[in-house]
């Protein structure tokens, strides 16, 4: 029996991570070789690879709407060649032996990525009747957590000799990583974009199911059975019960101790968007 790919999707630091982990723990498979995030090296790397055609960044996705038929065509055969090529042990791992292609897998199976948001375009080519999990969080919570996690691993403009080699060469690729997220406001039409093309999605794939970040962690167990049975993954009762005694249900709405995000809030809580995904009231 073959399975169609789970493929977590929405913006960053909006508990894609943590649901990824607990789906994995449960027994679904997101890959061997994974990066800092828990996405599978495999469809990260190709990701990053589509982005990269489009000249498009994660934090500038602005290029993927965009759409060139030649180039789409190339994407796709692409894929269709990497899902069956020896670049595939990369995430199947020991399970390269048994499957031929990604597509061959007979296990639930899936990744998690942010970026899937955009390239979903082109990997239902691949897989055309993908499950699809939207994790979203609020706003503030979201940018302000992404803004601090670059200012520690990206945004320090240091220089060192890796970038006075840059310099002299005259090379700007990679040179200083994302200058967009440098205030809150600017970071919320971020997350408006991703929000926005996720919940299209809804209309386009019949099995999506949408998790809001804070509702989950309100009451974790009847979104975990809910995704169990989604992801057609085994009721295992112990190890849900592990997976509820990690959960930290004080995570939601942190930016309330803040009295700047706060005002923040306040100026963008009337956004369609966010009336819309209920976070008009949180205040």
């Amino acid at each position: 029996m073959y399975h169609q790919p789970i493929i977590i999707l929405g913006m960053h630091r909006s508990g894609t991570t943590m649901i990824t982990q607990l789906l994995e723990n449960l027994g679904l498979f997101v890959g061997t070789e994974k990066e800092v995030n828990h996405e599978a090296l495999f469809f990260w790397e190709i990701n990053n690879w589509i982005f990269d055609l489009h000249t498009a960044t994660p934090e500038k996705p602005h290029n993927m709407r965009y759409k060139n038929m030649a180039c789409e065509k190339v994407i796709i055969e692409s894929l269709e060649y990497f899902v069956q090529s020896s670049k595939r042990k990369q995430y199947l791992g020991s399970l390269t032996s048994t499957f031929n292609s990604i597509k061959d897998v007979a296990i639930p199976f899936g990744w998690k990525d942010p970026k899937n948001t955009f390239t979903i375009d082109f990997w239902k080519h691949v897989f055309p009747n993908p499950k699809i999990i939207h994790i979203y969080r609020n706003p503030i919570d979201s940018v302000s957590s992404y803004i601090e996690r670059d200012l520690v691993l990206k945004n320090k403009f240091v220089w060192n000799w890796k970038k006075k080699i840059k310099r002299n060469f005259l090379i700007s690729k990679h040179f200083h990583e994302n200058f967009r997220l440098t205030s809150i406001e600017e970071g919320y039409h971020l997350w408006e974009e991703y929000i926005t093309k996720a919940l299209s999605l809804k209309q386009e794939f019949p099995d999506y199911l949408e998790i809001k970040y804070e509702d989950f962690l309100a009451q974790p167990e009847p979104y975990i059975h809910q995704l169990i049975s989604f992801c057609g993954l085994k009721m295992d009762e112990e190890k849900i019960k592990n997976e509820l005694n990690k959960i930290d249900g004080t995570k939601a709405y942190s930016f309330i101790k803040n009295t700047q995000y706060v005002e923040i809030y306040h100026q963008l809580k009337n956004q369609p968007i966010v009336q819309q995904l209920g976070y008009d009231a949180i205040i």
